[in-house]
């Protein structure tokens, strides 16, 4: 079912703040208004509004300070901003920096404001379908803030990136983070090198002129040229042969190549990262992979840790898997009782966030109670009958409460102490009637 379309305004006055609100939301828009640019810019990747509106003035970051950093974190969304009457050329540099259009205070009208965003959001693309999906930034990088600020650093430029980490740590999710991050308007393209032999990822990397070999009965483009003005995404580069490996380096040299069977030198422009699970140097040592390559694609490394490391973030990690796996099988999400959370809690995970999805998928198929239980080594058991249950709405209720006395009525730090997104908890607070006010 498709979603109204949603809408962040950023507005530090909150008598304006509220009117804009009412206006666009009686016009049936979705609607999260922030009294700063900040708290803006930390629900921005969770939310991915259609359309944000900004005032100039702000407290703290300024509005052109944040759309500069909002665009590079959701360059199709669109911008509208604010400014006094006096101030227009403001607006004019907030047009040269990305805004679609701005407002003058105070506004002619509650038309003007309707028109402005009805008509931008008729002649634009739907940003809210992905060609991927990649978790919450809050869940992929809970725990991880330094490392967040430095791919957020790199992700603009065109360096190549390498991933490290043991098999199911998110490399995947966090080199699709890195393109979306990139503001490259071109598509994210993977090739894993290890679910293919040797001849194949040639073939699938390089693509093959027709008659290049048996079974080539036309001319197919390779992974580097489907990433034209994007980014190419080799997942267990360890596992290339030494062959491919000097193709590749060629690659990162030159930026060009030729299809297999092919006389033509094309040319890419597709930003490269690498992911392994192994140890390159020693495959360096051991003669297994090229001490060139290594340093090409060494330029600037990340290395994700095990879950077991990020234990104190696996039980929100595992309630946005149990949401994410409700979805996909038609069900109703449940939430894990305390047994399931201390055997969650103790076990190592050795297969990490991918071995934990697995289960939680389990346990969502095999459950019948209404609380999720775990037992990881002997399958899945049910709770007691006898148990007193409260009805969901009310525990949600009642953490909501907890969160928000906890943090002092601050909303942004109660729906992190919850693991859920901002807009959610605007949802709540208004479906439970919760006034702070």
């Amino acid at each position: 079912m498709a979603k109204n379309p949603q809408i962040f305004i950023v507005e530090d006055d909150p008598s304006f703040l509220t009117f804009l609100e009412t206006v666009l939301e009686d016009e049936g828009f979705e609607v999260i208004g922030f009294k700063d640019a900040e708290s803006a810019l930390l629900a921005l990747p969770d939310v991915k509004p259609n359309l944000i509106i900004t005032d100039l003035k702000l407290p703290g970051m300024d509005g052109l300070s944040f759309l500069e950093k909002a665009k590079k974190i959701l360059p199709d969304s669109e911008f509208i901003v604010i400014t006094a009457f006096g101030s227009i050329p403001s607006a004019v540099s907030a047009l040269k920096k990305g805004a679609i259009d701005y407002l003058t205070k105070p506004l002619s009208s509650p038309e003007e404001l309707i028109e402005k965003v009805k008509n931008i959001l008729k002649h634009r693309k739907d940003t809210q379908e992905k060609p991927f999906e990649i978790p919450p930034f809050e869940i992929l990088f809970a725990g991880l803030e330094d490392l967040y600020e430095k791919i957020l650093e790199i992700a603009p430029t065109n360096a190549t990136v390498l991933l490290l980490g043991e098999t199911g740590t998110g490399k995947t999710a966090l080199a699709k983070a890195i393109h979306l991050l990139s503001g490259r308007k071109g598509p994210f393209v993977e090739i894993n090198c290890a679910s293919l032999p040797e001849n194949l990822v040639e073939a699938e990397l390089f693509g093959y002129e027709k008659g290049a070999f048996t079974g080539a009965i036309k001319t197919k483009p390779g992974k580097l040229e489907l990433a034209k003005d994007g980014t190419l995404f080799l997942d267990e580069i360890s596992e290339m042969s030494l062959s491919i490996q000097a193709k590749f380096l060629r690659v990162l040299q030159d930026k060009t190549f030729e299809r297999l069977g092919g006389l033509e030198t094309l040319k890419t422009n597709a930003r490269f990262i690498v992911a392994t699970n192994r140890d390159l140097k020693k495959l360096v040592e051991e003669g297994k992979f090229r001490e060139d390559l290594y340093y090409r694609i060494n330029v600037i490394s990340f290395t994700l840790p095990p879950l077991r490391e990020r234990k104190e973030h696996l039980l929100k990690i595992a309630e946005y898997l149990i949401e994410k796996k409700a979805k996909a099988l038609n069900k109703e999400p449940k939430p894990l009782s305390e047994n399931a959370k201390n055997q969650l809690l103790t076990y190592s995970f050795p297969g990490n966030i991918r071995e934990l999805e697995n289960l939680i998928e389990r346990t969502l198929l095999l459950s019948r109670g209404p609380y999720l239980e775990v037992e990881i080594e002997e399958g899945f058991s049910f709770p007691p009958e006898s148990k007193e249950i409260k009805s969901l709405e009310d525990l949600e209720k009642e953490a909501i409460l907890k969160a928000l006395k906890e943090t002092g009525g601050n909303k942004k730090e109660a729906a992190k102490k919850l693991g859920i997104a901002l807009r959610t908890l605007y949802y709540k607070l208004k479906a439970y009637n919760i006034n702070l006010d």
